[in-house]
């Protein structure tokens, strides 16, 4: 079998069957690749919906468990796999139709251990199935894991590579129990050990983005947890970094991308932190502790092109800058409460 494609899937009623369906009118043989929906102990209507397009469609496989996070779910998920390859995609995501084989065909014929791909964002109503033209890979284009965080701005989101199933094993990475940006540190610490990487041009994934996201969620409980997690992304980029550091990697390009990074997650912090209502005594500990990892102040933002904009180059400067931060959260805050 070439290819398992693992959905963790909790309360997914809305958009599993759109989901699947664009994964099931691929151009593979049904032989060649299986769906492993994880039932991640949804309380809605996800178990007899996928049950059902499972009548049609003998590669689907529902699995469950008890509720623990997307994290876990994939985790289980890898559990179950037998194809060649993995690609890992959400239940309110969808692929564009025909790409798959282009893919698959791909990673087989240059024995990648990873393969990017493109991404566009939808919104909850479209359903944009067309991909554009693409372009050929050559052997010219691949590069090791390292040579790959230091050439392309990469994503850290696991939906957007193919991954081959033994390396993935090889490596020892496996999600996290935590709800948030877990991919944050696990794709680059896969690339950090693969030898074969290569990105293609080629239109596949649909990020449906949804005023649902548990991102935009506002609760003190919910915004901490979030804090935790982005402060817990941090550490363990700052733990890779000096690991490939110590093991003699020489790509500065590599090492300041997972610095920038770091960086980026403090800035997310810092946006975040404008828009609750907690006390800015917890944001002043935060900071602290960014400090000893090497990402705060955000320096290395303007080091590399891939955040250079206005806006980000005026918030770094206000960011960076105690003095200016905490006046600038006070009349946002007055501003917008």
């Amino acid at each position: 079998m070439k290819l398992s494609i693992i959905i963790p899937a909790y309360n997914a009623e809305t958009y599993i069957e759109s989901c699947l369906t664009s994964i099931c009118t691929q151009d593979l043989k049904i032989e060649d690749y299986e769906i492993l929906v994880v039932n991640d102990g949804s309380k809605d209507r996800t178990e007899q919906k996928v049950l059902a397009m499972a009548k049609d469609y003998p590669n689907i496989h529902l699995k469950f468990q008890e509720n623990k996070g997307n994290g876990a779910a994939r985790n289980t998920g890898v559990s179950h796999a037998k194809g060649e390859y993995i690609l890992f995609l959400d239940a309110d995501d969808y692929l564009a139709i025909n790409a798959l084989g282009t893919l698959v065909g791909l990673v087989v014929q240059h024995n990648l251990d990873m393969l990017g791909f493109s991404s566009k964002n939808v919104t909850d109503s479209s359903e944009t199935d067309s991909t554009d033209d693409i372009g050929a890979l050559k052997m010219d284009d691949v590069v090791s894991g390292i040579d790959f965080i230091g050439k392309y701005n990469y994503k850290a989101e696991v939906w957007w590579y193919l991954v081959k199933r033994s390396f993935y094993i090889e490596s020892g990475v496996h999600f996290y129990d935590r709800k948030f940006v877990q991919d944050s540190y696990l794709t680059p610490t896969l690339f950090s050990k693969a030898k074969r990487a290569a990105y293609l041009d080629f239109d596949v994934h649909r990020y449906r983005q949804s005023q649902n996201s548990i991102t935009r969620a506002k609760s003190v409980d919910h915004l901490n947890k979030h804090f935790n997690d982005l402060s817990y992304s941090i550490k363990k980029l700052f733990e890779l970094r000096h690991n490939l550091i110590d093991q003699g990697v020489s790509n500065k390009l590599a090492l300041q991308r997972l610095h920038l990074k770091q960086q980026r997650y403090v800035f997310i912090v810092i946006v975040r932190f404008m828009k609750s209502k907690i006390k800015a005594s917890e944001l002043e500990k935060m900071l602290s502790d960014f400090k000893t990892l090497e990402a705060y102040p955000m320096d290395k933002f303007m080091s590399l092109p891939d955040y250079r904009t206005p806006v980000y180059q005026a918030l770094t400067f206000i960011f960076n800058r105690k003095y200016l931060l905490y006046p600038t959260l006070s009349v946002y805050r007055f501003l917008f409460r």
